[in-house]
């Protein structure tokens, strides 16, 4: 066949997401002679790329949640109602991690499966921290600034992603943390007290960090954590549990809950990938099939896993033989995922999301500068930018 008969979906440049859904789609390929081609993008495309640029060239498209407002009013998606059947969705709606499930609805319809779970953890490493006298991961961020206050100076330090991306989201986990839920409602407004009270905090801690900390997102912050002994433990970052299996980097990392905030919520960003079916795809049908054997309970705790994935089905989460490969990865970060907070889903996120995380980003790590306008300008973005979500 030529591959302009292929299904062409679009997945992000990563083992854990390229790698699951390459061996899942060839052995759908073989049992149904149809071809199948994943193309691979950056973290910081799939992010923030427009949904437009990728639903005209693509069949399936994994995307983020606060992609699903648009998903939604732009007619680019077919929603999953209308290409599963209902006991398939009841089964992911039950069995979702956390609120993965619940971030890709849309006034009462599905917009994506949610095949990849993942949330803002904790990850260290485990010889590193002993070494130091550290048993185990921080309980709270108070504990965590003790830590990088006694590491600063040492071999091994403690860093946070925060590039404009990964600022705005330590940002909104610093502030649940400190505020709960409460700290930015669904539809309402971001609480400029513990607004500022976050960015207070976070602006200590940055000159305390690894210098990565100014440019990383968590995939090269594990990389060097993993291939090195610069960095002992990070509080908080999208947790990748390939980092966690033996052979997969030199050190396996270990990970655990974020840290608790005053509020005794454990403050964390929702994160993962849902998996959507173009309108303007050719094959929409043979495409649809593909997704579902992707999304299904047995492949996510099987093959899915097993190629690398990080399945969003709770089967995979409860399974002792996936979390025995894992170092106990899904046990050790559940509490955090159940307590995620969903970013909002309106259209206007895309470009919020981009500016919060420049204004964001300078305000932590340029001297001088004022968190009270900080906060009081993302507060603005949020009346220019976002109205009511669903």
């Amino acid at each position: 066949m030529s591959e302009r008969s292929a299904i062409r979906g679009m997945a992000w440049d990563h083992p854990r997401g390229r790698d699951p859904l390459a061996a899942i789609s060839t052995m759908w390929s073989a049992e149904c002679g149809i071809p199948v081609h994943w193309d691979a993008r950056p973290l910081k495309d799939f992010e923030d790329q427009p949904l437009e640029e990728l639903a005209t060239d693509y069949d399936l498209v994994l995307i983020d949640h606060p992609f699903t407002g648009t998903a939604a009013q732009s007619g680019l998606i077919v929603p999953v109602d209308a290409w599963v059947d209902a006991d398939y969705l009841e089964d992911q709606r039950r069995h979702s991690a956390g609120p993965s499930f619940a971030s890709y609805t849309w006034n009462r319809q599905q917009w994506a499966l949610a095949i990849d779970a993942a949330c803002q953890v904790a990850a260290f490493r485990e010889d590193l921290l002993k070494a130091y006298g550290q048993a185990g991961s921080p309980a709270t961020w108070d504990q965590v600034q003790q830590l990088a206050v006694d590491l600063l100076g040492q071999a091994s330090r403690v860093a946070v992603p925060l590039n404009p991306n990964h600022a705005y989201c330590a940002f909104l986990s610093v502030g649940v943390g400190l505020a709960g839920p409460a700290f930015w409602p669904t539809g309402g407004q971001i609480d400029r007290r513990a607004a500022k009270e976050s960015l207070d905090f976070l602006s200590s801690l940055t000159r305390l960090l690894h210098p990565l900390s100014r440019v990383a997102d968590p995939i090269a912050i594990s990389d060097r954590m993993s291939t090195g002994d610069e960095i002992a433990y990070v509080p908080l970052m999208f947790g990748y549990s390939n980092y966690a299996r033996e052979g997969f980097r030199t050190h396996p990392l270990r990970f655990a809950n974020a840290p608790r905030g005053p509020s005794s919520h454990i403050g964390s960003v929702l994160g993962g990938v849902g998996l959507a079916l173009s309108a303007r795809s050719p094959r929409r049908e043979a495409a649809a099939d593909l997704a579902r054997r992707i999304g299904a309970s047995e492949v996510q705790s099987g093959l899915y896993f097993e190629a690398g994935g990080q399945p969003g089905h709770a089967a995979a989460w409860d399974s002792p033989a996936v979390n025995t490969r894992v170092g106990g990865f899904f046990t050790a970060t559940r509490d955090t995922m159940e307590q995620a907070f969903m970013r909002p889903r309106v259209p206007g996120h895309r470009r919020f999301q981009v500016e919060a995380g420049l204004l964001i980003h300078d305000c932590l790590w340029r001297e001088g500068s004022e968190t009270a306008t900080c906060a009081d300008g993302c507060r603005d973005l949020v009346n220019q930018l976002l109205t009511g979500d669903s």
